[in-house]
């Protein structure tokens, strides 16, 4: 509980951790240590009972369960040391309570009393505290007032001693703007990728001998992960399906069955205002007729936006009958109405007619027939599965399930290379990588619901690809090893060209490069097109250098145009160096803090009874 105190060191928090104190102990019995005489820790002459042990780990759990929205395991919250967690932070407690006692500071009764009056669980009908209600909440909870004041006594005088030891706290403010000075500088770069279109003569082909050099030097980029040569047998609903015949009358009948789905009623654009009466809408209707408002008009006049009397496409069912009729019996767009309506008298504008869509049988015939295809193929998968299992259990090869079954067999060489058809489906690829070399796997489903048994033919190791194999992949990775190699050497020139005064727009243009801007940047900033490692660069430069980058078969020049430093004085950053500031100091705080129970606890000395905890927490389980 003093972890909070820590945080704060403010008395009005006092209030909240008397609430936690109520809530706490209401959560578990008073009794469940064993009896005032055991304990599960003692710090010099402070003793952690197992009663307080019990009833803190109950409270962490429940807090714990309401943040993840299901309740924690004792067995659970061991495993994540939750345990291990609060006897720390009661030891913590002890040890002060044993430096208290040492130097004798307690809290005065007037303080423990104003804490006590201030608890609204304490409160009586009227707001004010109430003696018998102050009561009553202990009794709940298994305490009575004295044993309360002195817990909460301990309380504040942990929260006093821990108050005056972080009081020493100081931290020069050239800290935070230190790390500021790192995180809120902002650099600004022009920058430009070349490649060998800049290039005045380009590389040329690579020989045979280079080939086999590249080749030879790189054997990672052209070493065989570790394969599995497979021979699989695999009922996929696709693959029925495009043997299945459907009843061209069930194809009618399925289509007449959704006459919503391949066609769409005439439909209108339209804008409605309602009317409080028949007369106002009527009156309003004259005036539209006779040109001396328009339909904007009028409802600006009532008070309605555009978002309010759009309507949108309507068809005739989302109106009730009379609207319906006036508004898709109306020739074309115009003013419609008034009309009675669930919502009133209404005037609508037609402002658009969208006539009725059908999608004719014919063009809807082959979706219906790979729907209805594709069902029935997986009604005869489902049928087929016992059978196919039964074949496998009784010994038969993938081969002999093929002849007996319409299972298709094949092959495929699967690493992790591996891409398309079954490399892609994670079922396939789990089962493949735990199969056993020369055994027929059990059935498996597949991502698309169809079947598949496999056996492993050959697991082949790692291995060097022949060169013929690959020689257009080595060809292009030396030509582009090349290529950035004389993009470098070159790169030296430009380099020293802007840094003679030469515009970077000049020089790009030159080449025929694309100039590009970015920034203002911070360090942790990312610019699509730059490796991140130019970007942390960018800022051990000064303004006005140049920096090359390799990127592939090309290189990066960026040239600093600005830099910026952090300025702590400006408005938007005051807060911003507060904030580090407030952080800095608290973490400072707490360490010191941390330090000074560590040092009452070494020279007090701290004895832990396994025995106790391990019976506390079997009574929470």
């Amino acid at each position: 509980m003093l972890t909070f105190f820590r945080a704060t060191r403010s008395s009005v928090f006092v209030w909240a951790i008397i609430g936690l104190l109520i809530v706490g102990l209401a959560g578990f019995s008073i009794g469940a240590g064993g009896g005032g005489a055991t304990y599960v820790a003692r710090v010099g002459d402070q003793e952690v009972s197992a009663e307080t042990f019990a009833r803190s780990v109950d409270q962490e759990i429940r807090a714990i369960s309401t943040q993840v929205g299901r309740n924690l395991t004792v067995a659970e919250a061991q495993q994540f040391g939750i345990d291990r967690a609060v006897l720390g932070r009661l030891v913590a407690d002890a040890a002060l309570d044993e430096e208290a006692a040492r130097v004798g500071v307690s809290a005065g009764d007037d303080l423990v009393r104003e804490q006590v009056l201030a608890v609204p669980a304490f409160a009586g009908p009227d707001g004010a505290f109430d003696r018998e209600t102050y009561t009553f909440v202990l009794q709940r909870t298994g305490m009575d007032p004295a044993g309360f004041e002195a817990l909460l006594r301990r309380e504040i005088t942990r929260e006093t001693l821990a108050g005056s030891v972080q009081a020493a706290t100081a931290l020069p403010v050239v800290a935070a703007e230190t790390v500021l000075d790192f995180l809120g500088e902002r650099r600004s770069i022009d920058w430009t990728r070349l490649d060998g279109s800049q290039l005045e003569t380009p590389v040329p082909a690579p020989t045979d001998t280079e080939l086999a050099a590249e080749h030879a030097a790189n054997p990672e980029r052209y070493t065989r992960p570790e394969t599995r040569r497979i021979t699989y047998a695999t009922l996929t609903p696709a693959i029925l399906a495009a043997e299945i015949e459907v009843p061209e009358a069930e194809l009618r009948a399925a289509y007449d069955a959704e006459p919503g789905r391949f066609g769409a009623p005439e439909r209108r654009i339209l804008d409605r205002i309602g009317f409080g009466s028949p007369e106002e809408a009527a009156a309003a209707r004259t005036r539209l007729d006779a040109g001396e408002i328009t339909f904007d008009a009028l409802a600006a006049e009532r008070g309605l936006s555009a978002a309010e009397t759009d309507q949108g496409e309507v068809a005739a069912s989302d109106l009730g009958e009379a609207a319906a009729d006036a508004v898709f019996g109306a020739d074309g767009p115009g003013i419609v109405g008034p009309v009675e309506t669930a919502l009133g008298p209404s005037i609508y504008r037609v402002n658009a007619v969208l006539g009725a869509t059908v999608t004719p049988f014919e063009e809807a015939r082959e979706e219906l027939r790979e729907e209805r295809a594709l069902r029935a193929a997986t009604d005869r998968i489902f049928e087929a599965t016992a059978g196919i299992d039964d074949l496998l259990a009784g010994g038969a090869t993938l081969e002999e399930i093929a002849d007996e079954t319409e299972m298709r067999i094949g092959t495929i060489e699967l690493n992790t290379q591996s891409a398309g058809g079954l490399a892609d489906d994670p079922a396939f690829v789990t089962l493949a990588t735990g199969a056993e070399e020369g055994l027929e796997t059990d059935l498996a489903e597949l991502e698309d619901g169809g079947l598949v048994t496999l056996r492993v033919d050959a697991i082949e190791p790692p291995a060097l690809i022949a060169l013929a194999e690959v020689r257009d992949r080595v060809a292009a990775d030396w030509t582009a090893a090349r290529t950035a190699e004389a993009l470098k050497e070159r790169a030296e020139a430009w380099t020293a060209e802007l840094d003679g005064g030469l515009a970077f727009g000049a020089l790009t243009g030159r080449l025929g490069a694309v100039a590009q801007s970015a920034g203002p940047l911070t360090r942790s900033d990312v610019v699509p097109g730059l490796p991140p490692e130019l970007v942390a660069d960018v800022f051990e430069l000064d303004e006005g250098a140049t920096i090359t980058r390799e990127d592939g078969d090309g290189i990066i020049l960026a040239v600093v145009t600005s830099v910026e430093p952090f300025d702590p004085a400006a408005e938007e950053n005051a807060e911003v160096l507060e904030g580090l500031n407030e952080r800095f100091r608290a973490e400072a705080a707490q360490d010191l803090l941390s330090l000074y129970t560590a040092a009452i606890r070494d020279e007090a000395g701290v004895s832990v009874n396994q025995n106790m905890i391990n019976a506390a927490i079997t009574q929470l389980q």
